[in-house]
């Protein structure tokens, strides 16, 4: 049993949510992919700062008029007001135009990061949720929530097959003509595949926005830590990978993840 995601490294418009709209709907036009994955906050662009105010509710009515028509699976980054003045970073899942919503839980406010100015965190209580599709098992995490190891090894034990991480991955220096950032996400995903017996996609931003430049490189990893399908660095480009179900699950028999319980967990509570 196998599923095509599609990784849609996008370039997305910083505050022009009516032509990231229309992009993202161009598309799903197209694709052949029974899911796809937009980055963090495709609808807005990331670098918003006191735009996230002005154009939270035009990315709100966007993500509704996406499920409208919308078939098969779809993830969207855009900003929910969750409560009256309460705005939270926040991926859109479409299954057969039914949103459901997840929350980024750990929101960077360091160097060019300001997140938490804006929105609020999610609750790991009451928001980490699994969702299923044609079979597939599926979590949600939101760029940074990936730099700590907790949320993907929740939805793990939840049972999810894959971790689809929608992200908005800003270029930092070069090493040996070589992008720093994109050794060190790499080994991240790497890490959290082969220790949790998952597929994790990466569907990252890519073009410039203000001062910032995204540097897209879109991957999906296996469960034996393999890169199998890797997007172009620099420029907006479309990847797609078929995930193998059964083949996932039958890892997990011949792997450690259902070690992962709560012993040490207690431990660092009471440090």
């Amino acid at each position: 049993m196998g599923i095509k995601v599609e990784l849609a490294q996008i370039s997305s418009k910083l505050g022009d949510v009516e032509y990231n709209l229309n992009k993202h709907l161009e598309i799903l036009q197209t694709s052949s992919a029974e899911c796809v994955v937009f980055p963090e906050l495709s609808l807005t662009g990331y670098v918003l700062k006191d735009l996230v105010y002005e154009v939270y509710k035009d990315s709100e009515n966007a993500l509704n008029k996406i499920a409208e028509n919308a078939r098969g699976c779809i993830i969207v980054g855009f900003i929910k007001e969750v409560r009256p003045g309460i705005l939270r970073n926040t991926a859109g899942v479409i299954l057969n135009s039914q949103i459901n919503y997840v929350y980024k839980f750990y929101l960077p406010t360091y160097g060019l990061f300001e997140e938490r100015r804006y929105f609020q965190p999610g609750n790991p209580i009451r928001d980490l949720n699994i969702f299923e599709y044609k079979g597939l098992r599926f979590g949600v995490i939101v760029c940074e929530d990936a730099w700590h190891y907790e949320p993907i090894e929740a939805l793990t034990m939840l049972g999810a097959d894959a971790i689809f991480i929608p992200s908005a991955s800003p270029m930092r220096r070069l090493t040996s003509h070589k992008l720093f950032i994109q050794d060190n996400w790499e080994a991240l995903l790497k890490a959290h595949s082969l220790i949790n017996g998952i597929w994790t996609l990466f569907s990252n931003s890519v073009g410039s926005q203000e001062e910032e430049y995204f540097w897209g490189g879109s991957m999906a990893v296996s469960p034996l830590g393999e890169i199998k399908a890797k997007a172009k660095l620099f420029e907006e480009d479309r990847i797609i990978i078929e995930i193998n179900i059964n083949e996932n699950r039958k890892n997990r028999f011949f792997s450690s993840f259902r070690e992962h319980i709560s012993t040490f967990h207690d431990v660092l509570r009471e440090l």
